[in-house]
């Protein structure tokens, strides 16, 4: 559920839970959410490109940071992506939607799925073979560093900040929560200085392009 604060209500100091993400990258979830949305309003979004559409009012920014500190409108600042940081390393159990394969066998160890009957894992089965499902992609069809993506990356900077702040706690939840090592999808190991390298590399390009568009 989006409503994160909403189910805070139903949990206690004696009766307490812990949430879970299936956190996809900002650009890719933007994309799927213009694809959906064209798709059942076909009229409004007909002249309408990616590209206009998260650059007017009807677009919702850093949709993610935003749920978790219930802050829905207005300015973000670097304040409010340390609290979301705080929020998600505190209170949820990480997985990530390009890793959809490790995050359930994960989810299965943490919640005690195991014990679910036949019909729990073959609904987990089917959602993982849907991978080429137009409604069910783990990655879009936006050329990563091209204009459309920088773009993307820019107007949701504080959320592109958090997934590669997930991406750390993922692999750092592997080994505290879950005793697996430090390696992604493929059993290689992390690289969190290639990681941090590519964050930085895609912050200077969202600056830089912040520039271009004020010249605009």
């Amino acid at each position: 559920s989006s409503y994160f604060f909403e189910g805070l209500m139903l949990f206690n100091p004696t009766h307490q839970g812990r949430a879970f993400t299936f956190l996809p990258h900002p650009v890719y979830q933007t994309e799927s959410l213009y694809r959906s949305l064209k798709k059942r309003y076909p009229d409004s979004f007909r002249r309408t490109d990616i590209s206009e559409w998260v650059q007017s009012d009807a677009f919702t920014d850093n949709w993610v940071v935003r749920s978790l500190i219930n802050q829905h409108s207005g300015e973000l600042t670097e304040d409010h992506l340390v609290v979301a940081k705080i929020i998600l390393a505190q209170k949820f159990v990480v997985g990530i939607s390009q890793y959809p394969k490790e995050t359930l066998k994960r989810l299965v160890m943490y919640y005690g799925w195991n014990e679910v009957n036949g019909n729990g894992f073959e609904c987990m089965n089917h959602f993982l073979n849907l991978e080429n499902d137009e409604d069910v992609q783990f990655e879009g069809k936006i050329e990563r560093g091209s204009e459309r993506w920088k773009l993307l990356s820019t107007v949701n900077k504080y959320d592109m900040d958090l997934y590669y702040y997930a991406l750390q706690l993922f692999a750092k939840q592997g080994s505290t929560l879950f005793g697996r090592p430090y390696v992604d999808k493929d059993g290689v190991p992390i690289d969190f200085a290639k990681l941090k390298a590519q964050k930085d590399k895609e912050k200077l390009e969202a600056f830089l392009n912040s520039f271009h568009a004020g010249d605009e």
